[in-house]
């Protein structure tokens, strides 16, 4: 009984501040649609229904979900290292690409072996960009987040000139040639373009949540970003365990671009990215850098990107206004941490990686 009780008070205690976040961002949007002349109740369950009725509705949901899974773990690794990887989309960018490289360029592999090196290679095409800040920031104690923001476009900038330039494929399109078909996801789905990467991601999530609970490094990259100074008097390597941190994190963003490369578009198309990089942002601060929460956090995203459109067409309301519900929850989840950080700001020290994240893993 205590244990379960015990357990209880955690649920609570981690699904509370996000629980909060979402019935502001609630009412904060029941009052603009209110404003727009519209019934909120109605806009609401519209929104539901579109996401999660029927099964061609809920396949696109899934579709949704599936990137924002790669990029919302990849920050929570970082953030829960105390570290700010905020450059998950430029690292998708990089590791589609190098899945996209490897999809055409090893065609004639049979698909047990081609298929994993596809996912291998967008592993260490995001892992190789996040390798950046993550040098820079541990032996030049260089800011990772102001990084993060530079090389985002570049990224971007990068992979579009050689997919227009050097690898582009035959025809108008500024694309790669497409991958073979050795390399392509399972599709789930003959209505949305669901594949087998669902199932790697929430894999990927259900690993690092063993990684997280139950394995000496896992808590050690805690205790790094709890506070780095008692870990580096306590002999563990801050600095090395850091670079790991970034360059896993890193990695992981890489595998939401294979999936896209390999499971949806079947070639690398450039700026084929809607923003799931910043998204996974929201993602991550959302599910309080919890790797099941990610998974919760990612499905809302989902529901809510997946009913938009029906949204759209049923009541004329922009789907956009998803955005502003995405843009209060961060708003919301943002402020919290401001206040907590003001009560529990310490002086720096040489020692320190970086300041808290976003948020804690309750």
């Amino acid at each position: 009984m205590k244990n379960a009780n015990s357990l209880a008070v955690r649920l609570i205690r981690a699904t509370s501040v996000p629980l909060f976040a979402v019935a502001i961002a609630l009412i904060v949007g029941a009052v603009l649609i209110a404003f727009l002349g519209q019934n909120p109740l109605v806009v609401y369950q519209v929104l539901v229904a579109g996401g999660l009725s029927g099964w061609p509705n809920i396949s696109t949901t899934l579709q949704m979900m599936t990137p924002l899974l790669f990029t919302g773990l990849s920050v929570a690794i970082a953030f829960r290292a105390g570290l700010w990887n905020i450059g998950a989309e430029g690292q998708m960018l990089m590791g589609a690409m190098a899945s996209g490289i490897a999809g055409y360029g090893l065609a004639g592999l049979p698909m047990v072996i081609h298929l994993p090196i596809c996912i291998i290679a967008g592993f260490v095409g995001g892992m190789a960009w996040a390798a950046i800040p993550g040098l820079l920031r541990v032996y030049l104690a260089v800011n990772e987040l102001v990084i993060c923001l530079m090389l985002n476009p570049i990224a971007l900038l990068l992979t579009g000139y050689i997919s227009t330039r050097p690898l582009k494929a035959p025809g108008p399109t500024n694309k790669l040639p497409d991958v073979a078909e050795s390399a392509f996801f399972p599709s789930f789905s003959i209505y949305s373009q669901l594949n087998a990467g669902i199932l790697l991601a929430i894999g990927v999530c259900i690993a690092f949540a063993i990684f997280n609970s139950a394995t000496l490094r896992g808590f050690i990259w805690k205790l790094i970003g709890l506070n780095p100074k008692f870990a580096h008097y306590g002999g563990i390597n801050v600095r090395g365990n850091a670079l790991w941190v970034m360059l896993v994190s890193g990695g992981v963003a890489g595998l939401a671009g294979a999936e896209q490369v390999l499971g949806e578009y079947h070639a690398f198309y450039d700026n084929f990215s809607p923003g799931f990089g910043f998204d996974g942002i929201a993602v991550a601060m959302l599910a309080q850098n919890n790797p099941i929460g990610v998974i919760a956090a990612a499905f809302l995203f989902g529901v809510l990107n997946g009913g938009s459109a029906v949204l759209q067409m049923t009541t004329g309301l922009s789907k956009y206004f998803v955005q502003v519900l995405q843009f209060v929850i961060v708003l919301v989840l943002a402020a919290q941490f401001t206040w907590r950080f003001k009560r529990k700001a310490r002086p720096s020290n040489s020692t320190k990686i970086q300041s808290e994240p976003a948020t804690k893993e309750a």
